[in-house]
Order: C-alpha cells, then sequence, then structure tokens
C-alpha cells in the first residue's frame, strides 16, 4: 500500500513538472513573440507589468547576457541581474511621467548593500535632470522609453525573412 502511494506521488511529480516545463516554454515563446512585434512605444502600455519585465529581460538575452529575475533590487518583481554583476531595475510608467531622483536612490543602496558596482534603470517615460546627474555619478545607466524601443529593434527577429526562406 505504502509503494503505491509512493509510486503515485513520484508520477504526480513527474507529470506537474512536465506541465511547468511547457507552461514555461509557452511563456517565453510568448514574450518573444511580443518582442518581435514591438513597433512603437505604446505596444508597450497594452503589456502586463510581469510580461514588460520579462520583455526587457529578453532584451538583454538576445544581445547575449545572462539574465536572472532578482528580489535584490527593486520592487514588485521588477529588478534583474544581468552577467551577476549589474542591477537592472524595470519600470512601467506612462510615456511622459518623469522618474524621480529617488528611485536612482534606492537602486544605488541596492547596488551598495549586494556589492554590485553597475546599475541600469528603465522606463517608458524619461528622467528628470537631477536624476540623471545622480545615476550619473553612482555609474547607473538611465535608458528611457525611446531607447528601449531602440534596443528592442536591434534585436528583434526579421520575421518577413523567415518566412521567405
Amino acid at each position: 500500500m505504502f509503494i503505491l502511494l509512493l509510486i503515485s506521488l513520484i508520477i504526480a511529480l513527474i507529470v506537474q513538472y512536465f506541465i511547468e516545463c511547457i507552461c514555461c516554454a509557452a511563456y517565453k515563446a510568448k514574450i518573444s513573440k511580443t518582442l518581435d512585434s514591438i513597433s512603437s512605444l505604446e505596444d508597450f502600455l497594452f503589456m502586463r507589468y510581469k510580461d514588460f519585465v520579462y520583455l526587457t529581460a529578453e532584451v538583454y538575452r538576445r544581445k547575449g547576457f545572462h539574465v536572472t529575475i532578482t528580489d535584490k533590487c527593486g520592487e514588485e518583481g521588477n529588478g534583474l541581474l544581468i552577467d551577476n554583476v549589474i542591477f537592472v531595475e524595470v519600470w512601467k510608467n506612462g510615456l511622459k511621467h518623469f522618474m524621480d531622483v529617488e528611485t536612482g536612490m534606492k537602486l544605488a543602496k541596492c547596488m551598495q548593500s549586494n556589492s554590485i558596482y553597475r546599475g541600469i534603470l528603465i522606463t517608458l517615460g524619461d528622467f528628470k535632470p537631477t536624476t540623471i546627474k545622480f545615476c550619473h555619478k553612482n555609474v547607473i545607466q538611465c535608458i528611457n522609453g525611446r531607447q528601449l524601443l531602440e534596443m528592442c529593434r536591434e534585436v528583434q527577429r526579421d520575421l518577413h525573412l523567415q518566412q521567405v526562406q
């Protein structure tokens, strides 16, 4: 009786693992397809916050970096760690939103407490001059919505060429 219960449990765990793998692969495919279809800043506005963070991570992956989601920086699951040496915070603000210096200060504090010496702040909007100045002094790169859109375009796979071949 105990052996049957144990075998049932093992089979259930294996099935659960395969289902999770399939869901993960489907989600990655969705993010990849979404990235390849981005053509304007407004396209970012219609995606869920989580999708926006994962899409940003995919941009860096396609650029050749190792990217992991981290809770060591950022809030609400918006932190990334690139090549174990760069903290990234991704903010899905409005297109006309200007990032405050306090966000850069929080990132700098997280960097210091985790012995990370480079950071990146990403927003759909832009940055206040004081934020840019603070970030520059603290080795934090500021990427606004236009720059992010350009990064997406650089790594997009040309679907038209793939269909022709």
